[in-house]
C-alpha cells in the first residue's frame, strides 16, 4: 500500500518540474532562468526518488504507468488553472479513461 502512495507523491512532483522548465524558458534574465532550472532539477530528483521507492514493491510497468498518469492528470489540471489552457468534454472523457485504467491496474494486481 505504501508503494502506491510513494508513486502518487512522485507523480505529483513530475508536473512541478515540467512547469518549472516552462517558467524558466520564459525568463529574460539568466539569473531567473537558472533559478527555475535549478528548481526543476530538485523536483526531478524527488519525483524519481519517490518513484524508485514505489517500485520496490510493485511491478515496474504498473508503477511507471501510474506515475505517468498521475503526472499527466496533475499537469492537465495545472495547465488549465495556471496557464489558462483549453479544456473540453473530450479531454474530460480521456481523463476518466486514464483513471479507470489506473484503477484497473491496481485491482488486477499492481503489486509484486
Amino acid at each position: 500500500m505504501y508503494e502506491l502512495l510513494f508513486i502518487v507523491v512522485g507523480g505529483l512532483f513530475e508536473p512541478m518540474w515540467v512547469l518549472a522548465l516552462e517558467r524558466g524558458g520564459r525568463q529574460e534574465t539568466d539569473k531567473g532562468k537558472y533559478a527555475w532550472y535549478l528548481l526543476a532539477v530538485v523536483f526531478m530528483y524527488f519525483s524519481l526518488l519517490f518513484l524508485s521507492f514505489g517500485m520496490r514493491g510493485m511491478n515496474v510497468g504498473v508503477a511507471y504507468a501510474i506515475w505517468t498518469a498521475v503526472g499527466s492528470l496533475v499537469t492537465i489540471f495545472l495547465g488549465r488553472v495556471l496557464l489558462k489552457e483549453s479544456f473540453s468534454y473530450g479531454k474530460a472523457f480521456a481523463i476518466m479513461l486514464i483513471l479507470i485504467g489506473i484503477s484497473g491496474l491496481e485491482l488486477l494486481g499492481g503489486s509484486a
